[in-house]
């Protein structure tokens, strides 16, 4: 379980404190280790550092292979797998970090506690399977799947070690005639050679993995290593001790035929799963027997001992050498286990299947990984997430629910508005896709609400909803437990008005929602109402805001008269209060207000827009009846429009709201358009509702054109890190902004829970930070992995 460390000065790798031995290879060793400069005694706040020998020479080929075996870990996003948390693979002695498990292999477990029992092998199997969808996913191969490489945790198992994972397409780098894999788990695909092992081949090392859970026994065990061999390379596998409920299904794993064996995906239905969700985190623990259990409270109890040992500032030598009963294959785990939460109902199903030994086996000895046709996304989240060795993987990776700001890794500090911010772009930037712009503790998570919402603003802990009515939610961003929520506040006069919410503004760590009866300040994290600022009067409805620097720009309709429509502008004081800067009436209903670049900009009457100074509120330009603009965006010096009219996207100056030049004509457009930081317009529409066009903004000219079968008709487009996204009702399809797309393209799906009619969903805008999509419906909230 754990060795202790010989007496000395603490022993630092990176930024991390060594705590105690994992384990050891022929050419490293893995430690317990924490941040150095925040020791601490939670196991789900510690990470395992992999290290190279120091007294080994590390060639260029070695820190290939090193590389490969990060971007690998990186690639693979599922509460099932391995999340990288640090590396640094050009250090004298190259290491990695992982996020520690306090929990058996296993391995372990099976010759310590005996067999699990079928319910248990069933709810193993189908997390597994979908760690393995996570990975082919990613385009990469585990190719070493054995009892060693799974670690049991409270909250199930994780599937570890890509040392030798490798791309679909990647040259190996393993000598000729070198076969990667364990004997015993291997495929008979392994046997013949590197080259001829694909997904099916992982699947099934799986059946031989559930067989040896199941039984105690694996499939193809013998005494003689010759004889192991020939029984794999004829599947002769012998499942006599598989419980006979289970047997069909291993069987079908360990078909000789590849093309005979389940998917992954297919698996977790085979299984009793739902091949496109997580299992619903909150509906109870993982079903482990009692002896796993016990084999839990000894690894957390020993973690916990080293962390208190470090955190006292004693040394750790005194501890006791607890050592395992077989290998410990210590280098993963994901989330916090649910029993660690104060809330085990939280964290329902999430958004799609989404997201993934020893150490010789590890790095060291076989083929490094490789990311297929990846430009530029090295975190596995489909953006820019490589941030140098100390910049961490994520707020979900390390830190539970409720375990706000682990030290181990960066987490979301600032406000994430929908439409990515100032001049509603739809470009989430950098840090859509960069994992410490997480909330702490975040993994996957879906929840009804008693409340209609249709936009959400993100803090540190909390999503904010709004809805019409001045209904308002607060769900814990971590989890998706409800934290507080508002009922809206109607009238007879109310009905029949075609009034709307805007986002929540957030000023601090204070909400302000709009509603018939003014502005209401609520508490972000616990939703007491601080102060009201006063509505226009009550003839105006609200239609839409926006907020700038602290100031809340928004839109009235006259409740009698759609001849006339009104914008104010409201100081917020971050406590409660307000103060009206100015307010302007229109000659039309203000479908939509966004505000940038010192203007105010709204579409009056659903098609013309008309810019108003921000700072006074006086009309500086409107755009010409002769171009409509249903809805608009602002990018530097230029407004984007989206006309329902034959599509095709106008796009005006800023300045003056004088048309340049229209993009995308001829092509109809159902979502977008969107713009990311360096003028890359994007679209969806065509035919099919599902191409997607892209163009650069300052010349006009199109830059590629992508039909998307495989995507039901989108309704809205965005950016994150290089990545330009198409979202449907239930599914979200990821591209590259450039590049290859085929071997980059990722699809994923949203279930629905029980008791909600996919039919009537309506979606909202989405927020995207740290990889993970938040997403509003009507009644339905859902948070998951980005593709």
């Amino acid at each position: 379980m754990l060795e202790a460390l010989p007496a000395g000065p603490p022993r630092l790798v990176g930024p991390y404190r060594l705590l105690a031995r994992l384990g050891a290879g022929g050419m490293g060793e893995v430690h317990l280790a924490c941040r150095a400069d925040t020791p601490t005694a939670d196991p789900y706040r510690m990470v395992a550092v992999k290290t190279v020998r120091e007294d080994l020479e590390v060639d260029g080929d070695f820190r290939t292979r090193f590389r490969r075996e990060i971007t690998a870990a990186r690639a693979v996003d599922s509460p099932y797998a391995a999340r990288l948390v640090d590396a640094d693979a050009e250090a004298a002695a190259p290491w990695l970090a992982t996020e520690y498990v306090p929990g058996p292999s296993l391995a372990e477990a099976v010759v310590r506690t005996g067999a699990l029992p079928v319910a248990a092998v069933r709810a193993l199997g189908a997390a597994l399977a979908r760690a393995l969808d996570a990975v082919h996913g990613a385009q990469v191969l585990h190719r070493d799947l054995k009892p060693a490489n799974v670690l049991l945790g409270a909250g199930g198992p994780k599937l570890i070690d890509f040392g030798i994972a490798q791309a679909f397409e990647a040259t190996a780098l393993t000598s000729t005639g070198l076969v990667v894999g364990s004997p015993g788990f291997m495929s008979p695909e392994h046997l013949v050679g590197n080259r001829a092992v694909v997904p099916a081949s992982d699947v099934f090392c799986l059946g031989a993995v559930l067989a040896f859970a199941a039984s105690g026994r694996g499939p193809f065990h013998d005494d003689e290593m010759a004889a192991v061999v020939f029984r794999i390379s004829r599947a002769e596998a012998d499942l006599a001790g598989v419980p006979e409920e289970l047997r069909p299904l291993v069987e079908r794993c360990l078909r000789l035929d590849p093309a005979e064996r389940p998917s992954a995906a297919e698996l977790v239905g085979l299984l009793g799963g739902d091949a496109g969700a997580e299992p619903a985190s909150g509906s109870g623990a993982f079903p482990w027997p009692g002896g796993v259990l016990s084999l839990l409270a000894e690894y957390g109890e020993a973690a916990r001992l080293a962390g208190e040992a470090a955190s006292s500032g004693a040394g750790v030598a005194d501890l006791p050498t607890l050592g395992p009963a077989v290998p410990y294959s210590p280098t993963a785990v994901g989330a916090r286990p649910v029993g660690a939460a104060s809330e085990p109902e939280a964290r329902r199903r999430p958004w799609g299947a989404l997201v993934a030994g020893a150490v010789a086996v590890a790095v060291l000895a076989t083929a490094g990984a490789v990311l297929l046709g990846r430009q530029g996304d090295q975190d596995g989240s489909g953006g820019q997430g490589a941030r140098g060795p100390s910049a961490g993987s994520g707020a979900g990776a390390g830190a539970g629910p409720g375990a706000s700001g682990s030290p181990a890794v960066k987490v979301l500090d600032h406000v994430v508005l929908p439409y990515g911010g100032e001049g509603h772009p739809g470009d989430f930037g950098t840090a859509g896709t960069d994992r410490a712009a997480r909330p702490a503790g975040w993994s996957p998570w879906a929840t009804k609400t008693d409340v209609e919402v249709s936009a959400c603003a993100l803090t540190p802990k909390t999503l904010v909803c709004a809805g019409s009515g001045g209904a308002a939610l607060g769900l814990r961003a971590s989890d998706g437990k409800k934290l507080w929520s508002v009922a809206p506040r109607t009238a007879p006069e109310d009905f029949g008005v075609r009034s709307s919410p805007g986002y929540p503004a957030v000023v601090g760590d204070t909400v302000y929602v709009t509603g018939r009866d003014g502005v209401t300040a609520y508490g972000a994290d616990d939703g007491k109402e601080r102060g009201k600022v006063a509505a226009p009067g009550p003839e105006w409805a609200p239609k839409g805001s926006d907020l700038l620097d602290g100031v809340l720009y928004s839109g009235f309709l006259h409740r009698t008269d759609e001849t006339r429509g009104l914008a104010t502008a409201v100081k917020l004081d971050g406590k409660g209060g307000g103060t009206e800067l100015w307010r302007r009436e229109l000659g039309g209903i203000p479908e939509q207000v966004v505000a940038a670049r010192g203007r105010v900009y709204v579409t009056v009457s659903g098609v013309v827009p008309v810019a108003l100074d921000a700072a006074t509120g006086k009309e500086t330009a409107r755009g010409a009846g002769d171009v409509q603009c249903a809805t608009m965006i602002v990018h530097r010096d230029a407004v984007l429009c989206h006309t329902s009219r034959d599509g095709g996207v106008p796009v005006l100056d800023a300045e003056t709201l004088k048309p340049r030049r229209t993009l995308a004509t001829g092509f109809p457009v159902g979502a977008g358009p969107a713009v990311n930081a360096d003028g890359t317009v994007a679209v969806v529409g065509g035919l099919d509702g599902a191409t997607v066009i892209t163009y650069d903004l300052a010349s006009g000219r199109e830059s590629r054109r992508v039909p998307n079968s495989r995507l039901d008709t989108a309704d809205a487009v965005f950016f994150a890190g290089d990545r330009v996204l198409a979202a449907a009702k239930q599914s979200v399809q990821s591209l590259p902004v450039s590049g290859r797309v085929e071997a980059v393209r990722r699809t994923r799906k949203a279930p629905v829970p029980d008791g909600v009619d996919a039919a009537l969903l309506t979606r909202a805008e989405a927020v995207i930070s740290g990889g993970a999509l938040f997403q509003p419906f009507d009644g339905l909230v859902v948070s998951g992995y980005l593709p």
